[in-house]
C-alpha cells in the first residue's frame, strides 16, 4: 500500500471511529467460520504474540510492529503461533456508503507496515477505555483517540517507508561503487533492487540530491581523474574501466564535467606534480 495516498485517503473521507474490541487466542487455536463486521471497516493491531490472518484467503503474518486493514463482511480465518498467545485489537470505523466509489481502500484489505510503536499500543488500550465509559465526555475522548490512533499508524508507516528507502538506496549507492565499470543504467540498477524505475529515481535524487544518471556519471568521471592522474594506461583504456566502451564518448562526457579533455587533464596534473 501506497502510504501516500493512504493520507490522502484519510485526509479527506468521511471516517468515523464506531467501536473496538480486543481478543486472545491460546497458541496454536484456530478461529474459522467468520467475516469482518457488515457496514463497517477494520484496523487489526496486533498486541502481543503472532498469528496469521487472512482475509478472503489472503494470509498476513501478523505480529506486533504492522497493522493489517479489511473492508466489511470479509472471510476471516485466524491461526495463532504455537509458542505464544496472540492477542489482537480490531478498532472499527464508518465511511458513508455515498463515498466507498471515491475511496475504494475502504472496500478493501491491506498491510500497513508500522514498525513497533508503544504509542500504536497506548492509543487502543485507552480507546478500549474510554468506550467502556458510558459518559459524552468519554464518547468524544474516544473519537479524539480514533484519530491520535490514524496519525500514529500514517506516520509510523510513513517513516517506515523512508527508512527502508534510505536503507535501499544506501545498498544501491554501495552497488554502483562496486559495478560502475561495467555497462550500467538507472533502470538496470532498479531493476537490481526491485523497484519502479521512476520511483527509484525519486528516491535516490531525495536521498543524495542527485539524479542517479548524474551521479553513476560524476562518479566515474571522479575515478577516471584517479585513473589519468596516477596510471600511464591509454585514455580509451582508463574509459573502459570505468564503465565507457566508446572512448570517444568519454572524452565528451569527461570535458563536460571538468571543463578540459581527458588528455589535457592528465598533462596538467604532470606538470603540477613538478612542483610539488
Amino acid at each position: 500500500m501506497d502510504i501516500k495516498h493512504l493520507i490522502d485517503y484519510y485526509a479527506h473521507a468521511s471516517v468515523s471511529f464506531t467501536d473496538v474490541f480486543t481478543n486472545k487466542m491460546e497458541p496454536g487455536q484456530i478461529d474459522i467460520g467468520r467475516t469482518t463486521a457488515p457496514g463497517k471497516c477494520g484496523l487489526v493491531v496486533p498486541l502481543a504474540g503472532s498469528a496469521i490472518f487472512s482475509f478472503n484467503g489472503i494470509p498476513y503474518e501478523m505480529e506486533p510492529g504492522m497493522v493489517v486493514h479489511a473492508g466489511p463482511q470479509m472471510p476471516i480465518e485466524i491461526k495463532a503461533s504455537d509458542d505464544k498467545e496472540w492477542e489482537y485489537a480490531v478498532v472499527h470505523y464508518h465511511i458513508p456508503p455515498e463515498e466507498i466509489p471515491q475511496y475504494p481502500f475502504s472496500d478493501q484489505h491491506f498491510l500497513i507496515n508500522t514498525g513497533y510503536h508503544t504509542k500504536i499500543i497506548d492509543y487502543v488500550q485507552q480507546l478500549v477505555e474510554s468506550q467502556a465509559m458510558p459518559d459524552n465526555m468519554s464518547i468524544f475522548k474516544a473519537k479524539t483517540l480514533f484519530m491520535n490512533l490514524l496519525e500514529a499508524i500514517l506516520m509510523s508507516a510513513k517513516v517506515k517507508v523512508l527508512n527502508t528507502a534510505s536503507e535501499q538506496i544506501e545498498q544501491a549507492l554501495q552497488y554502483i561503487h562496486e559495478n560502475y565499470a561495467k555497462q550500467l543504467s538507472v533502470s538496470k540498477i532498479a531493476e537490481e533492487f526491485g523497484v519502479e524505475r521512476r520511483r527509484f529515481a525519486y528516491l535516490f535524487e531525495q536521498h543524495t540530491g542527485m539524479n542517479p544518471s548524474v551521479y553513476l556519471t560524476e562518479y566515474r568521471v571522479r575515478r577516471s581523474k584517479e585513473l589519468l592522474k596516477y596510471d600511464d594506461s591509454p585514455v580509451a583504456e582508463i574509459a573502459e574501466c570505468v564503465g565507457y566502451a566508446d572512448c570517444f564518448y568519454f572524452s565528451r562526457v569527461f570535458k563536460k564535467c571538468i571543463g578540459m579533455s581527458p588528455t589535457a587533464y592528465r598533462k596538467l596534473m604532470i606538470e603540477e606534480a613538478k612542483y610539488v
